[in-house]
């Protein structure tokens, strides 16, 4: 078994459990979902594409710096309409700091490590406006 570790550092990190309509939370740390969603995206799989040798990996997070939750609160106009969209509130931890981990078979640990060193997509802290502020690899490790 290896272990592949990743700082999670950058202005901005928005890591939901879950959405509803136009509000946007935030968790405090990292989401299994999100990290994995972060590899997938490092790898070049299509958002429909079969996540489950992920999923089976063991995950875990250590909270370096714990951040500030900020809200930012969205209008939008439609392009063609001018119709207002609704207002849309957006909660973001600032300045916070994780190293999250996977656990799991070597060579799948090995092929994550490559993808996080040579994305295909670049890597987001939990939503495409949240990249990182230095490069996410820290390294593979072996043993749990």
């Amino acid at each position: 078994m290896s272990v592949l570790a990743l700082l999670l550092a950058g202005p901005l990190q928005a890591w939901g459990s879950s959405a509803r309509f136009a509000r946007r939370t935030t968790e405090n740390a990292p989401t299994k979902s999100g990290v994995l969603g972060l590899l997938a995206a490092a790898q070049g799989r299509d958002r429909t594409a079969d996540l489950s040798d992920l999923a089976e990996l063991r995950f875990g997070v250590r909270v370096d710096q714990e951040g500030v939750r900020i809200r930012d609160y969205q209008t939008a106009h439609h392009a063609d309409t001018e119709d207002a969209m609704p207002v849309s509130h957006r909660f973001y931890l600032a300045d916070a700091v994780f190293v999250a981990a996977v656990e799991g078979d070597d060579d799948l640990i090995g092929e994550l490590h490559r993808a996080v060193r040579r994305p295909v997509f670049l890597p987001y802290l939990g939503r495409r406006s949240c990249p990182p502020s230095r490069p996410v690899d820290i390294g593979v490790y072996e043993g749990p």
